[in-house]
């Protein structure tokens, strides 16, 4: 191998070690995120009764706007602790 060879593949190693190490430090991120979006279709089952008839097209609704409205949250708030840290 070439010496240019030898650098660029020290150089992609980098960057792969980047990426692996950027994956590494969002895991908790996500796992928190996923952890909010169970909690928030589990309240909506257990609230369910509570909101009469609906079709299936509508608790789909109901469950995707929950889900979106904890991403949200939870991306608004990550940036704030990003931020203050």
């Amino acid at each position: 191998m070439t010496p240019d060879g030898v650098e660029l593949a020290v150089q992609l190693e980098g960057k792969q070690s980047q990426q692996s190490s950027l994956t590494m430090d969002w895991e908790p991120t996500l796992g928190v995120i996923r952890r909010r979006q169970d909690i928030a279709r589990a309240e909506f089952r257990k609230q369910r009764k509570r909101l009469g008839v609906l079709s299936a097209e509508q608790e789909t609704a109901i469950e995707a706007l929950l889900v979106s409205t904890v991403d949200k949250i939870s991306h608004r708030v990550g940036r704030l602790i990003e931020t203050i840290g």
